[in-house]
């Protein structure tokens, strides 16, 4: 059933819907929104959006309201009243102790952790970015983020007031409640500025949370990197503790699920940090290995060899080369495919550049970012690595690949007071 509707209506789903999609992920959804507000702080421009959420989404979707929407897409009535037999008749109850409350019919709300919930989520949610013309939206599930990018400020806060208010009123409309406690207002700008969403004026905030990464106005996603290295160190300590009863197999496990994995997830949203966050970063990597080896006097270099492991900014560009192979092969989401524009080469060169190159005016919004490091990551992976001819050959490949080319401000050589050194 999921994948006879799944392959009917895919050719209708919006591209800005990334949630409970094959091949989209948060961290593409969010790629793409900050993406072009670096583009656009790099141009002089002005970013801005408002984070708005969903109050028990699965929970309020109209069974009628859903049939009526599948018949417009173009299900036939004996389709409807299949997908009807689905979702009609089911009941719950509350337990309180010993206790139990007696059954009602569910008249709203789609199963939650069965396989047609999401896609039937998806269907209905879908015709919400029919009425915004003007700004964008970066959704996933629940979350929808309406943002805009303009020169004049002022242009800016009227029309992200207008398309806000539009899906809050589609919203309601649809018998959705929006969580106004999680309504967020952010403007790349230090000025407090506002809009008005229904009666309640919003004012601007310097940071917020967006699908589990915290956001800033200035997009330096500093504040997350320390949190996460905050969270790490945490767990860091509860290793320690218990190091001298477990062996160097088990250690190495719980290292892998719960240090590492903190630095695993949107890793190529703010993977761009300064070098101060990668020490941070790099000591806490290594205080791990040094508990896990049982090894006080080895370098940093020497633990990453005896892991054989590596960095995890090398691991992130081995993640940013496998996302770029995505995109060479069109097997990215539309909104990723059209950040890279190809490249016309006019002879068929060995070394020649697969896109089109973006002017830079700054190393923060311009040269420090996924647009630009994204090509010449890829320009780095060896011909026998590109040449894979599926995806999961290239992951098995590029986790062997270390990039000790790589010319980003975390990988040139430095020294303090100095400078780089090339």
């Amino acid at each position: 059933m999921y994948y006879q509707i799944l392959a009917y209506i895919n050719k209708y789903l919006s591209s800005s819907l990334f949630g409970f999609r094959k091949g989209h992920s948060t961290e593409q959804c969010l790629l793409v929104m900050l993406s072009l507000w670096k583009k656009a702080l790099d141009c002089k421009k002005y970013a801005g959006a408002v984070f708005t959420d969903l109050s028990k989404a699965f929970d309020c979707l109209n069974h009628d309201l859903l049939l009526a929407k599948l018949s417009a897409y173009g299900f036939d009535e004996k389709s409807l009243k299949y997908i009807y037999s689905y979702l009609n008749g089911r009941k719950q109850r509350t337990k309180v102790g010993s206790s139990l409350s007696t059954w009602k019919i569910l008249k709203k709300g789609v199963p939650q952790g069965s396989i047609l919930g999401p896609l039937l989520f998806n269907i209905f949610l879908n015709d919400m970015f029919l009425f915004v013309d003007k700004a964008k939206i970066a959704n996933y599930a629940d979350d929808s983020t309406p943002y805009l990018i303009h020169e004049d400020i002022n242009v800016l806060l009227k029309v992200l007031e207008s398309e806000t208010n539009i899906i809050l009123n589609w919203f309601q409309l649809n018998e959705m409640k929006s969580n106004n406690d999680k309504c967020h207002l952010m403007v790349t700008t230090e000025k407090q500025v506002s809009v008005k969403l229904g009666e309640e004026t919003i004012y601007s905030c310097p940071k917020a949370n967006l699908l589990g990464v915290l956001v800033d106005y200035k997009i330096s996603l500093s504040e997350h990197v320390q949190r996460l290295c905050k969270k790490g160190n945490q767990k860091l300590y509860a290793l320690m503790r218990v190091a001298k009863f477990l062996s160097k197999t088990k250690l190495k496990n719980l290292m892998n699920a719960f240090i590492n994995s903190q630095f695993k997830y949107c890793s190529l949203v703010w993977m761009f940090h300064n070098r101060t966050l990668n020490n941070k970063i790099n000591r806490l990597h290594e205080r791990a290995l040094r508990i896990v080896y049982k090894n006080c006097n080895g370098s940093f270099q020497d633990l990453l060899d005896l892991d054989n492991g590596y960095t995890v900014h090398q691991k992130n560009l081995q993640k940013l080369a496998t996302e770029m192979y995505k995109v060479k092969n069109y097997f990215s989401p539309s909104l990723i495919q059209g950040l890279f524009l190809d490249y016309d080469n006019v002879y068929d060169l060995r070394n020649a550049r697969s896109w089109e190159t973006n002017k830079i005016v700054t190393v923060a919004y311009g040269e420090e970012t996924f647009l630009n490091r994204g090509p010449k990551t890829w320009d780095m992976v060896p011909s026998h690595i590109k040449d894979s001819s599926t995806i999961e050959e290239f992951k098995a490949k590029i986790k062997n690949w270390k990039p000790v080319d790589c010319k980003c401000r975390l990988c040139k050589p430095y020294i303090p007071e100095l400078g780089y050194l090339i």
